[in-house]
């Protein structure tokens, strides 16, 4: 019984998740700044508490490290964008908003919500004066899903039930001057 239910559980794990479709960090008024498209497939349970009022939150993690050839790689930025899309009952609005950014969008479709959050455009990381153009540097993001900002009954759940996990591999590329 108990194998059953985790062969099921991963079955279903292609069916959603979070993909980092391309993303860039580029110099922008004296400062690096990340761009990146993403795209987000929530599983049934997750779409069944954000349309009952659970709000998602969902973390973009931005890591900078400076290439050493004889040492490991030193680290620059590790940054941590967060989004929170919420949905309103009465007035049917998803809501897609970043404190950090400050950006407060509504949206009647959950399609064009998901558009949204997936564009991340300008996200500060680091002054350019800190970047040294004599080094190589090598920029990683990934996306997941913040089950620590879930309503705590549904937090304990969400631990064990594989349809929370919700996450992106890193995406990696080496940063061009």
């Amino acid at each position: 019984m108990f194998c059953v239910l985790v062969y099921t559980g991963s079955s279903l794990a292609a069916d959603y998740g979070v993909n980092v479709k391309r993303a860039e960090v580029v110099r922008s008024n004296g400062t690096y700044v990340l761009n990146a498209d993403i795209d987000y497939v929530f599983s049934p349970r997750a779409l069944d508490a954000l349309q009952n009022g659970v709000p998602l939150t969902l973390i973009v993690r931005t890591k900078l490290h400076r290439y050493r050839k004889y040492a490991w790689n030193k680290s620059i930025v590790n940054t941590k964008l967060r989004y929170r899309l919420s949905y309103h009952a009465l007035l049917r609005r998803f809501r897609v908003v970043s404190d950090r950014l400050g950006m407060r969008r509504n949206f009647t479709a959950l399609e064009d919500a998901l558009e949204a959050l997936g564009k991340v455009r300008g996200a500060p990381l680091i002054s350019a004066d800190k970047i040294d153009s004599n080094h190589s540097y090598i920029a990683q993001v990934k996306v997941s899903l913040d089950i620590e900002s879930l309503p705590l009954p549904l937090r304990s759940v969400a631990y064990v039930i594989p349809q929370w996990y919700i996450s992106s591999a890193w995406y990696k590329w080496q940063l061009e001057e």
